[in-house]
């Protein structure tokens, strides 16, 4: 069976199968799907953030601004160098020509122009003495033509080290399990799969977070946000920081600690809330920090199932291999408790297993 086949039948099982339409915090995706109304001064943060707005734009646009702002400086300029040769070019007046030398209509004035700019130097234009307004202006182009370059060099490099394309190689699976720990031990934890698939580049100081967005319907029958938890992914242990060279499962311990501490699936499935994770990290290759982002509706939480392992030994070639085909692959389990194991106080491992969050 196709693997979106298998999301979408599980998806649909009887757990789950009447769907409540639930408004998302963040898109599967990462994106941010809040809209913003009645902020003040609206368009201040245009001309305050413009470059880091054109940062965010995709590359056809920041392409058209690198040649444009060229293109703009240069007939600007050559505008002006034209002002200054135009009047009287029909008896050519030579207060003119000495001014700059074979500049006589709008196309050389253009070609003179770019030459300046760019320090071409080809020698047969150039200004004289004659005119020193004129210096000042060659100057000033000098200057606007090197803080132009400067300016949007820095837009194509900014856009070119940016790590967006390397926070879209992290994964996450389309659903949140809950199983339990071990065999041994039927304590629930909530379970979510994270991978890295690029092979070379790896993911320096990874660290994980899950948190809880609730809501609420107030005294005038409108729904808010109520309430922002963080959950616990193994912070006290250090497992929040992850070691991402192969898929790992996140694991957060549903204890007397968590959010969903004594939920059952009709509880959780008729609730209204949305778990948001993130994985921060540092690119090796640039040194620039990303921020990986999905969510997950009670709808896209399972009970009852597991992921399937996906790192297996190939034994032919003696090493292990990770079979993303299984990424999203999950398999049903016993029944498990849907309430917090009672552990004995003469427990003697409960110390050691007390904080079972973190990845494996």
């Amino acid at each position: 069976m196709d693997v979106n086949d298998n999301h979408e039948s599980l998806l649909n099982s009887p757990l789950i199968t009447k769907k409540i339409c639930r408004p998302r915090l963040v898109a599967k995706d990462g994106r941010c799907v809040l809209q913003q109304t009645g902020t003040p001064h609206p368009y201040r943060s245009v001309y305050r953030n413009w470059f880091h707005l054109i940062i965010e734009c995709n590359w056809r646009i920041i392409l058209c601004v690198f040649a444009s702002g060229f293109i703009f400086t240069w007939i600007i300029f050559a505008l002006i160098y034209y002002l200054i040769v135009l009047p009287d070019q029909s008896s050519r007046g030579q207060k003119n020509e000495k001014c700059i030398a074979n500049v006589y209509d709008l196309k050389t004035a253009f070609l003179f122009s770019l030459e300046t700019q760019h320090t071409i130097g080809y020698g047969f234009r150039y200004v004289t003495d004659a005119c020193l307004p004129l210096v000042f202006i060659l100057s000033l182009q000098c200057i606007v033509g090197f803080f132009m370059q400067t300016m949007l060099s820095g837009i194509v490099i900014a856009k070119l080290l940016r790590p967006k394309k390397r926070k879209q190689e992290v994964r996450f699976s389309q659903v949140a399990v809950i199983d339990s720990i071990a065999d041994t031990d039927r304590r629930s934890v909530l379970m979510i799969r994270i991978a890295d698939i690029q092979n070379n580049l790896y993911i320096a100081e990874p660290h994980v977070r899950l948190y809880m967005a609730t809501s609420k319907i107030n005294k005038n029958g409108e729904r808010e946000l109520a309430d922002f938890k963080d959950m616990n992914v193994g912070y006290d242990a250090g497992w929040d920081r992850i070691l991402l060279l192969w898929p790992i499962t996140v694991k957060h311990l549903i204890d007397d600690q968590s959010p969903l501490f004594a939920m059952t699936p009709d509880k959780m499935h008729s609730a209204y809330f949305e778990l948001i994770m993130t994985v921060e990290g540092i690119v090796e290759s640039t040194g620039m920090t990303f921020q990986a982002r999905t969510s997950f509706l009670p709808d896209e939480i399972l009970w009852g199932y597991r992921f399937r392992s996906m790192v297996v030994l190939n034994e032919k070639i003696g090493r292990y291999e990770i079979q993303y085909k299984l990424f999203d692959e999950i398999e049903p389990i016993d029944e498990i408790n849907l309430k917090t194991m009672e552990i004995d106080d003469n427990n003697d491992g409960y110390e050691s297993s007390r904080n079972i969050s973190g990845f494996i």
